[in-house]
């Protein structure tokens, strides 16, 4: 069981994009901004350098910089949740030892990618990481994009240690946020991370969630939120549909991370495009301009409910 309370995670956390100028250099002002527009908006958590921030797209002196700017534009504003994940066990506890000295919240890692690693690879890989960092753990599963399952065998061992105080689950299945959730127990976080079933993922038990498309869109992931914890299901049902459309318009894109990123700069924040080889999206294109219109209006016509 962990020895962290870690209710204050539980709500709707950003998976925050990682802006780059022109020339390709991370924007570390820019950063700060995206920051400061989210906590505007009402959001209280931000997942730092993870699939959406293209984290592994850059070197570990670029992850520790953003980690670093994005703490400074929060202070105590915000819960900052760093993922730390790297090919490198190594390279991950060092990065899980930065975001304790910058101020962070927590820590969060995918399992070693590219190879496949057993089940005692992965105990070990994640382990080391809970050892560098007096921080609450958040397991990330995504075994479409890492292909590695995680079975309720290594989730019970990860239980043991008392650093690991949750789970980021975006595997595709909805019925794993409920094993997780019911083997984890009250206390213990489980975040929804298929953003397409954030309303189905909650109900089957998932405490809060974590997604890339919630920074295109956040009052209505924020609404959607609102309208589950009061318990007014139908109305969340039709929200969830209405979002669950805006992100398969935003993944008919060249990219999904492009499209996100050109939703923001039309919304007010410049935070350039994303890394090749994820593909830009034209600001000038009539159809994410008709996306873009499309959200606004939502937000608008949702504000009441």
């Amino acid at each position: 069981m962990s020895k962290y309370d870690v209710s204050r995670f539980k709500n709707v956390t950003v998976a925050l994009n990682t802006p780059f100028k022109a020339n390709g250099d991370i924007d570390l002002d820019a950063a700060k901004k995206l920051t400061r527009y989210y906590i505007n908006k009402g959001i209280k958590s931000l997942y730092v350098c993870g699939s959406t921030g293209e984290g592994f797209l850059l070197d570990l002196e670029e992850r520790k910089k953003v980690v670093e700017a994005v703490k400074e534009e929060a202070g105590d504003e915000m819960n900052i949740i760093v993922h730390v994940g790297c090919p490198s066990t190594a390279h991950s506890a060092m990065l899980a030892r930065h975001a304790e000295e910058a101020g962070a919240d927590a820590t969060s890692a995918v399992p070693c990618v590219y190879y496949r690693p057993s089940e005692e690879s992965v105990y070990t890989h994640w382990t080391e990481i809970t050892k560098a960092a007096d921080l609450p753990f958040f397991i990330y599963n995504i075994p479409q994009l890492t292909g590695f399952h995680l079975s309720m065998e290594l989730f019970n061992r990860m239980l043991e240690n008392e650093r690991v105080a949750g789970v980021k689950c975006s595997s595709e299945p909805c019925h794993d946020i409920l094993r997780f959730k019911h083997a984890g127990g009250e206390d213990f976080i489980v975040f929804n991370g298929p953003d397409e079933q954030f309303l189905a993922g909650r109900l089957m038990g998932a405490d809060a969630g974590i997604g890339g498309t919630y920074g295109a869109m956040p009052e209505l992931y924020l609404k959607l939120d609102e309208l589950i914890r009061r318990g007014s299901i139908e109305e969340a049902q039709k929200l969830q549909v209405t979002i669950t459309m805006f992100i398969y318009r935003l993944c008919s894109f060249p990219s999904m991370y492009g499209a996100c990123k050109t939703i923001i700069r039309l919304d007010g924040v410049d935070i350039g495009d994303p890394r090749l080889p994820f593909l830009p999206v034209d600001a000038k294109d009539p159809e994410i301009i008709q996306l873009y219109q499309d959200i606004r209006k939502a937000v608008e016509d949702t504000r009441n409910l």
